[in-house]
């Protein structure tokens, strides 16, 4: 009887043991450790790098050294539309894992973090060549809008950055897609912020300031009015730089830059009025510049402290009753006060009213002459 073991024993056991690959191993134990040296040991959230085998919306699998393919899985229908958008198969990518091991046997990976960094790529890119994009306008908020772009990426969109919309009409947007572009993007905090006045004006401070300088007067167009000041569209003008003519800068004028007189509302301004306006400084904070109309303008008050010195006789006509004193206009933009305890609890004045007086004083943080009433008879007791 022949051993037949035996005969297979010798004839195999001059051979040294080939893997699959073909890669020759001296022994069984060296061909077990070579094949478990390849395969990563994981843990739960640990980053691995891998290359996508299979991309399809039932199904991404992906080669991360494991002993089988790692199962890609997205729950969010949007962020699986991006991975299906922006990845292809043969991309080596970054993946998070998920479960080292499912009950099925194989990684389950998350390439969450892969799509952030696609898509802030994207946006840092978008931002830099100043390219335009559709954004959704969602609910109202404190100081905006939350919105959201085609491709899923959510954002916010401050009242400050929407164009032609006052207070008063902001919730007519909810729901509208609108053009924008990118107006800041903070990959640490995951922030996108989008501009929609960026369309139409320039926003970078450093470019702003290539256009306009301090001290510049500019001719604009009021865009929107509001309690405490103008908005106002200055195209600018081709400069020695070469610099192309047309494009747009956004100024602001407050009501305390409009008039060296005090001013309570802006009713005589509208939308569309032509104002002519000095460049006070570049607003880098609000990427706008800061105007004054009235800088453009004489300061008569500063020829009145010198026209009307003490003791002055002057007339002027009663403008204003109130319970601090009684004001006159003595000529255009100059204004006389008589304060309430200069006039005799007898007297009474009559708006339009012409008033002889006597200047006693300059009120320079008011910019309004002081006035005592000349009586023609003096009452008991009169200070």
């Amino acid at each position: 009887m022949v051993d037949n073991t035996s005969s297979t024993s010798k004839k195999t056991s001059g051979k040294p043991f080939v893997s699959a690959r073909g890669n020759p191993a001296s022994s069984m134990a060296e061909l077990m450790a070579k094949v478990g040296s390849n395969l990563q040991i994981l843990q739960k959230g640990q980053t691995v790098t891998g290359t996508i085998k299979k991309l399809t919306p039932q199904e991404i699998l992906m080669d991360i050294g494991a002993k089988g393919d790692a199962l890609v899985i997205e729950y969010d229908k949007q962020n699986l539309e991006n991975l299906l958008s922006y990845l292809k198969v043969g991309d080596v990518v970054r993946a998070t894992i998920i479960s080292a091991e499912s009950e099925e046997g194989f990684p389950v990976v998350s390439l969450r973090r892969t799509l952030d960094d696609i898509i802030f790529e994207k946006l840092s890119k978008l931002e830099k060549q100043e390219e335009a994009l559709e954004i959704e306008v969602g609910d109202l908020t404190r100081g905006g809008y939350f919105v959201q772009t085609t491709d899923g990426i959510r954002g916010f969109l401050p009242t400050s950055q929407i164009s032609g919309t006052t207070s008063d009409d902001l919730s007519v947007l909810t729901g509208k897609k609108i053009q924008a572009k990118i107006f800041e993007v903070d990959r640490s905090k995951k922030k996108v912020v989008f501009s929609q006045k960026a369309l139409n004006y320039i926003l970078n401070p450093d470019e702003i300031r290539k256009h306009v300088a301090r001290d510049d007067v500019v001719e604009g167009e009021i865009t929107g009015i509001t309690p405490y000041g103008l908005f106002i569209s200055v195209k600018t003008k081709k400069d020695a730089k070469g610099l192309p003519a047309g494009r747009q800068v956004e100024g602001f004028i407050h009501i305390s830059e409009i008039s060296y007189e005090r001013i309570d509302n802006l009713d005589s301004f509208k939308k569309g009025d032509k104002v002519r306006a000095q460049v006070i400084e570049v607003d880098a904070s609000n990427r706008r510049i800061s105007l004054s109309i009235k800088r453009t303008k004489k300061d008569t008050f500063l020829e009145a402290k010198v026209k009307y010195k003490e003791e002055t006789k002057v007339k002027g006509t009663v403008s204003r009753v109130s319970s601090r004193g009684i004001i006159l206009a003595l000529e255009e933009g100059i204004l006389g006060l008589i304060p309430s305890d200069k006039i005799p609890a007898d007297k009474t004045y009559k708006m339009g009213e012409v008033v002889n007086a006597e200047v006693v004083g300059v009120d320079e943080r008011r910019r309004v002459i002081i006035l005592s009433p000349i009586l023609k008879a003096v009452p008991i007791g009169y200070r």
